[in-house]
C-alpha cells in the first residue's frame, strides 16, 4: 500500500511526536461536531468541512438513507486502529501492502427501548485487523497491538469517559 505522502507521514509522526515531548501542553485536542436533525431518524453532523449522515433501517423506522449512530461508531473503530496502524507503521519503516479492520459488537436493544434494568450500551465489541505486510510477524504484531492500545476510540469505549452536557428547551411563541 504504498502511498506517495509516505515519506511525508513518516516525517510529520516524528515531528508531532518531537513537538508533543517538548510543548506537552499543544497536544491536547478537542474535537467538535455539531449535528442537525432532518427528517424521521435521519440526521446531518458536521464535523471540520465535512458532512457526516445517519439514518437507521427501514425496520427500525428509519428511511435506510445512511448509518446508523451505533455503526458510525463501530466505523471510527475500525478506522481508528486501521489508521493509527498504518502511520506508526510508516513511522517505523514497515512495508505494508493493505491494512483492513472489521468491528462487531452485541447489543441488548432493550436499554435503548428503556426496558428493565438493561445497559443501553455494548455487552461486547471485537475486532478483525488484518495486515498485508513481507515484515517480521512478530514486528508487525506488536505494532498493531501497542497501537490498539493506544487507540483513543478503543481508549474511550475501554474506560469511563465523564459525560456532561446542558438541554435547552426553547419555546417558539405561538
Amino acid at each position: 500500500m504504498k502511498d506517495t505522502g509516505e515519506k511525508d507521514l513518516k516525517a510529520i509522526v516524528a515531528r508531532r511526536m518531537e513537538f508533543f515531548k517538548k510543548k506537552p501542553e499543544c497536544a491536547i485536542y478537542r474535537p467538535k461536531v455539531a449535528s442537525k436533525h432532518i427528517s424521521g431518524l435521519y440526521t446531518e453532523t458536521a464535523a471540520r468541512e465535512h458532512l457526516i449522515k445517519a439514518d437507521y433501517g427501514e425496520a427500525a423506522g428509519g428511511g435506510n438513507q445512511a448509518p446508523n449512530p451505533i455503526e458510525l461508531l463501530l466505523a471510527a473503530f475500525a478506522a481508528c486502529i486501521e489508521s493509527a496502524f498504518y502511520e506508526f507503521a510508516v513511522h517505523e519503516g514497515l512495508n505494508i501492502r493493505s491494512v483492513t479492520a472489521a468491528v462487531e459488537g452485541t447489543l441488548d436493544l432493550r436499554g435503548l427501548f428503556m426496558i428493565g434494568d438493561v445497559a443501553a450500551g455494548f455487552q461486547d465489541l471485537t475486532y478483525t485487523l488484518n495486515i498485508d505486510s513481507p515484515d517480521d510477524e512478530e514486528k508487525v504484531r506488536s505494532l498493531a497491538e501497542k497501537v490498539i492500545g493506544h487507540c483513543p476510540v478503543v481508549d474511550s469505549l475501554i474506560k469511563p469517559t465523564p459525560v456532561s452536557g446542558v438541554i435547552n428547551i426553547i419555546k417558539a411563541d405561538s
